[in-house]
């Protein structure tokens, strides 16, 4: 993992939410992808955590952001079905703060009740941040407050283009949340929306 300090490569993080019926779920595990095609051009990291064991990740987890955070491009946050409001505004504003080539976040089925109004206008006067997408979210009013965040994008039902701006992520999700019930599949009436890779 020191070896990554010196690599040169832009990283983009998923970090994967499990729940407490998938076996292993109060263990963190990363898989950092350098081999295949896809990752000639970056490498990937795989972060799988646990909402109800967070405070026990959340160490670890900003242990290994640090080692990635100067060449870190896309970072997405990822959650299914939306739970409690677990992640800090701590998190978010180091990402405003120490990832100084962020140019994406992705947070999909979160509840960000804990992002305070500071955070914002660090996310909003960011130099590189492109997009901020919201996706099936919960308590992200305070993004919208005074348009603040002018890179912000509410998304509550399909986006098209996801694959292509986000890589095939889908099925290291899958793998995380295989055991998941069949309540958290309701289908939303809203249209897809359309998201090009250019932001």
């Amino acid at each position: 993992m020191e070896a990554t300090r010196n690599e040169t490569k832009p990283v983009w993080v998923y970090i994967i939410f499990r729940k407490n019926h998938c076996s292993g779920h109060e263990k963190m595990t990363v898989n950092i992808s350098f081999d295949g095609p896809i990752f000639w051009k970056r490498q990937v990291a795989y972060i799988y955590c646990c909402s109800c064991h967070f405070d026990e990740h959340e160490g670890p987890l900003m242990a290994i952001l640090e080692k990635f955070e100067q060449r870190v491009e896309r970072v997405c946050l990822v959650d299914k079905p939306v739970d409690y409001p677990f992640l800090p505004d701590t998190l978010f504003s180091y990402m405003a703060n120490k990832m100084p080539k962020l140019q994406f976040i992705y947070l999909r089925e979160l509840d960000l009740e804990k992002i305070n109004r500071g955070t914002v206008v660090e996310l909003a006067n960011h130099p590189n941040l492109k997009k901020v997408i919201v996706h099936l979210c919960r308590n992200y009013e305070v993004l919208e407050d005074f348009r603040n965040l002018p890179q912000l994008l509410v998304v509550k039902g399909e986006i098209m283009g996801l694959k292509a701006m986000l890589g095939d992520f889908e099925e290291e999700i899958a793998k995380s949340t295989a055991s998941s019930s069949a309540q958290s599949s309701e289908k939303s009436s809203h249209s897809p929306v359309p998201v090009n890779n250019g932001y």
